[in-house]
């Protein structure tokens, strides 16, 4: 298990993340979904919008996507 994912487990409140089975696979899910969002809004970009705009466009779809609060 990625060693940043066992840390989000324990942030998130896993009693066991070291024996977390399924939580792995959920998170490479998730990771792929926002991996596909960022490719599909490179092949949407304008080359005029700064790296900046366009980065803050993915974050909010991202957020968007998973229902996640600012």
């Amino acid at each position: 298990m990625n060693e940043r994912l066992r840390e989000l487990m324990v942030e998130a409140g896993y009693a066991a993340p070291e024996i977390g089975k399924r939580a792995p696979k959920l998170a490479e899910l998730i990771i792929r979904e926002c991996a596909g969002i960022a490719l599909q809004s490179g092949n949407v970009t304008n080359k005029g919008i700064p790296a900046k705009v366009e980065a803050e466009r993915i974050y909010h779809k991202i957020n968007e996507r998973f229902g996640v609060e600012q």
